[in-house]
């Protein structure tokens, strides 16, 4: 019969052991733990969404297009609105004009539009160069001489034109091939919110009124 182990190779053994457990590498976190697979993946938080207002305090006036005779006239949207076409009648020259005019969104969109009362004659066709939706003008384009020969629009969306000076599309101009072509351009950050000029039974000139979009 084997003689049982002595004390001092009992405790070597469990010595042996204790050593080996220390050493043994700490099971992973997947071991211990168990995912929830319906859990909710946690969404990433918004951005901050900037927010735009018309400053109706600061506007910019443009150049003169045209001749200074005839009767003054102005022709503006409303505080919260700009400029989003131009209407009127036109043959060789501009015989009348009128605005469209949209309220413009925190967000730099535009509500629905509204076609505004025409100043000037009779003669001519009809038209009509509006911006696509939301976009507004940001320059107007034409011929002028002594009187306003021809006009059109360019357009631009609100953020990218304020954050950007990024312009949008160029719309049709409408009218006769006299005078001398010129495009006035709101400043970046700028929209058309009204025209100026003079009239007397045709359009004689133009102006146009810029005004800041805030953030």
């Amino acid at each position: 019969m084997p003689a049982p182990p002595s004390p001092a190779k009992l405790l070597l053994t469990l010595a042996a052991c204790f050593a080996l457990a220390a050493c043994e590498p700490a099971p992973e976190p997947s071991a211990l733990f168990t995912l929830d697979s319906d859990a909710p993946t946690p969404l990433p938080a918004p951005e901050a969404q900037a927010t735009y207002t018309i400053d109706v305090t600061t506007p910019l006036l443009l150049d003169l297009r045209g001749g200074a005779t005839g009767d003054p006239y102005a022709l503006t949207c409303a505080q919260d609105e700009l400029v989003v076409g131009l209407r009127g009648r036109s043959d060789t020259t501009v015989s009348a004009l009128g605005l469209v005019c949209a309220r413009m969104l925190e967000n730099g969109t535009f509500a629905n539009r509204d076609e505004r009362p025409m100043i000037g004659g009779t003669v001519g066709d009809e038209f009509s160069s509006e911006c696509p939706q939301n976009e507004a003008v940001i320059a107007v384009r034409g011929r002028a001489a002594t009187t306003l020969d021809r006009i059109g629009v360019r357009c631009a969306r609100v953020r990218p034109w304020v954050q950007m000076g990024s312009p949008g599309s160029i719309e049709p101009s409408f009218g006769g091939i006299g005078g001398v072509p010129f495009t006035d351009t709101c400043p970046p950050g700028y929209f058309l919110q009204g025209l100026l000029g003079y009239a007397a039974g045709t359009i004689n000139s133009t102006q146009s009124l810029c005004v800041p979009i805030v953030t």
